[in-house]
């Protein structure tokens, strides 16, 4: 009766770097989704500063320019303010300008304010909008909801920041009535990137005798 003896064959070369082809990818994969998520998640979004003067203002439906006789106060800059981990996605922004509280115009339309220019670009007509309240038989009154969409290159470095100007004008028409109170118009600023949506938030003072709206 004999014994029987096992021998077991070596690997080959060829084998073991195959192997080891297959498993590289998957451990940089799970290293490398983490930071890019973090990145995202780090973003934070805020008005940064504003400019109080006698400014002159684009008309955004009609055309020209008008200046105000009084100081207006309007946002000028949005800042993204990153940690760590850069961001280079598309973002969709949108800005909000909402009707004035407080000031009630039953009969008669006034300008509202939209946005002229973006990071440097000029906006177009098929980005903005502008929305009147509106009833039978006196039609449109009051003052314009405007709001401007586009999507935006957004490139933060790793505990950067990255300022955006932005320029408002005059939007809507003015059938001349007469605005005798401080009109303080809200201003939000939506912006969804990477999946997280984040908010900014300001507003437009105008005060009595300005001429513009």
């Amino acid at each position: 009766m004999s014994d029987e003896v096992t021998v077991s064959k070596p690997h080959s070369r060829r084998a073991v770097v195959k192997g080891a082809a297959w498993s590289v990818p998957v451990i940089a994969a799970a290293v490398a989704a983490p930071a890019a998520v973090a990145s995202v998640n780090t973003l934070s979004l805020a008005f940064t500063a504003s400019s109080t003067s006698l400014l002159s203002l684009a008309l955004l439906d009609g055309g020209g320019t008008l200046t105000a006789t009084a100081l207006v106060t309007v946002p000028t800059t949005l800042t993204f303010t990153n940690g760590p981990g850069a961001v280079t996605e598309t973002a969709a922004v949108t800005v909000s300008v909402a009707r004035p509280a407080g000031i009630n115009i039953s009969v008669g339309r006034a300008r509202g304010f939209g946005v002229y220019s973006f990071d440097g670009t000029l906006t177009t007509a098929g980005q903005r909008t502008a929305v009147y309240q509106s009833a039978p038989i006196i039609g449109q009154y009051g003052f314009p909801a405007t709001t401007w969409t586009n999507n935006v290159p957004v490139t933060v470095a790793s505990n950067g920041t990255l300022n955006l100007p932005i320029v408002f004008g005059l939007a809507g028409v003015s059938t001349g009535i007469g605005i005798s109170a401080l009109a303080t118009f809200p201003v939000t600023v939506t912006v969804v990137i990477g999946g997280r949506t984040l908010t900014a938030t300001s507003n437009i003072s105008v005060p009595v005798g300005a001429g513009l709206l």
